[in-house]
């Protein structure tokens, strides 16, 4: 098995390592616009390199560059934001877009290379911090300092096998594994190989640090954090650099780390294309399943702010369909992020009956129970067990009509924000044979295979 793994390493590191050619290219451009910030005249202190091409633990191809400016903590924020926007535009020239993190940032594309320009404080010590951004240059010199040749490799590997069971990225779309996250794996277990064979051991939870963890502290941490992963930041121990990994990407590493030290396959890192289902058959499946889609039309916006608002919306919506009796067995949500959004809920019943039961005082409370009988009829109450019970006429016996009668509480409760909008503008709610209106075109078709190809 050893010997399967470490082929397919060498086959896998073959694609993805950057040439010393591509590395030197990179690196000279990523040169040329510091010396371009340098020239500046303005309050800015300095420009580095940051990121992963800053370690040399970057994909080929990949062709990201992060440069960060950085201005003195003594800079109020609007003005630090206003001079970095501005000088990262003179840097651009015509060809830029203001994305958002914590503040605002530039994209652009220099030679081919998308690079992004971002404001930050130079501080000395992350207890000096004023902005998250403000943590990245003592990432980058902190797994600098740290890292050995061999390594940069491993992480590499770890890297393309998250990219390929689709838990790399630590924005809200993806909800998985940040790069920094990786290299502290990586140095934590030392290889690619060591990560998974520990990844596939951890328990519910799992809290993680460079250091041994103190007798009693990880009860704490638990406490402390609700996250599934825990990893204390090695430069600031008060932050969690696994904040942003769900329970599925967390519970999706661990089984795909088990699976492949079993069975090692190429096809952990460059999965097979989503084998699309015939309309028959993805009638055949979904009517073996109660699922009900809502849909929405989309409008261009940050993608951690639409993902954001889609994933609160999903929990809250689970909330309402547990509340009326329904069982929710799994949610999905996409977008193509041009036209539409789509929420998939599952549930477990495909229709309720149309009276439950409620459970009033026990029966030795007589006062209680004289206004429990007062409040739903006489003949309607029963004795279970020595506690009352009314038997009352239940309002949806149709997961479908609770989705709809809760979208229109939420444009009610929240008109401004932004899938709210979208909602308001217009949405439709499809169940059962419906469904399939809905399985039209080929993202939407891969959506639905992807989900159906789960059992």
């Amino acid at each position: 098995m050893r010997k399967g793994i470490e082929a397919i390493k060498r086959k896998i590191l073959e694609k993805i390592t950057p040439t010393e050619k591509e590395l030197e290219k990179e690196k000279e451009i990523a040169e040329k616009i510091i010396k371009k910030i340098k020239a500046v005249k303005g309050i800015h202190l300095e420009a580095i390199l940051a990121g992963s091409l800053s370690r040399n633990t970057h994909l080929k191809g990949e062709r990201d560059i992060d440069i960060f400016i950085l201005f003195d903590k003594k800079v109020k924020k609007e003005k630090f934001v206003k001079e970095g926007l501005k000088l990262a535009k003179k840097i651009s020239g015509k060809n830029w877009e203001i994305d958002y993190g914590e503040h605002p940032y530039v994209k652009t594309e220099i030679e081919g290379y998308k690079v992004e320009l971002i404001p930050a404080y130079k501080i000395k010590t992350t207890k000096e911090l004023i902005s998250s951004v403000d943590r990245t240059p003592f990432h980058t010199e902190f797994v600098k300092e740290k890292i050995k040749g061999k390594q940069r490799n491993e992480v590499r590997l770890l890297k393309k096998f998250l990219k390929g069971i689709e838990c790399y990225g630590a924005e809200l779309k993806t909800q998985g594994f940040s790069g920094y996250l990786v290299e502290l794996l990586i140095l934590k277990y030392k290889n690619f190989e060591n990560a998974l064979k520990n990844a596939s051991q951890w328990k519910d939870r799992k809290v993680l640090s460079m250091e041994k963890i103190e007798k009693g502290k990880e009860k704490e941490l638990l406490k402390e954090y609700l996250a599934p992963l825990i990893f204390l930041d090695p430069t600031d121990e008060t932050r969690n650099v696994s904040a942003a990994v769900s329970k599925e990407s967390y519970e999706k590493f661990k089984e795909k780390a088990e699976t492949f030290l079993k069975k090692p396959l190429v096809d952990f890192f460059y999965p097979k294309p989503v084998k699309i289902l015939k309309k028959t058959d993805f009638m055949k499946k979904i009517s073996k399943k109660n699922l009900v889609l809502i849909e929405t039309g989309y409008k261009k916006i940050h993608e951690d702010v639409t993902f954001g608002q889609l994933r609160k919306f999903l929990k809250k919506l689970k909330v309402a369909l547990k509340k009326e009796d329904f069982t929710v067995l799994r949610e999905k949500l996409w977008s193509d992020q041009k036209k539409k959004m789509l929420l998939l809920v599952e549930v477990k019943e495909e229709k309720l009956g149309k009276e439950k039961l409620v459970k009033g005082p026990p029966a030795k409370m007589k006062e209680h129970g004289k206004k429990f009988e007062e409040k739903h009829g006489k003949k309607r109450i029963k004795l279970i067990k020595g506690q009352y019970h009314a038997k009352i006429k239940r309002k949806h016996v149709k997961a479908e009509t609770v989705v709809k009668e809760f979208i229109e509480k939420q444009i009610k409760a929240n008109p401004k924000k932004f899938l709210t909008k979208r909602l308001k503008k217009k949405f439709s709610i499809c169940s059962g044979k419906k469904l399939r209106k809905a399985y039209k075109e080929k993202e939407v078709k891969e959506f639905f295979s992807k989900y159906l190809e789960r059992k």
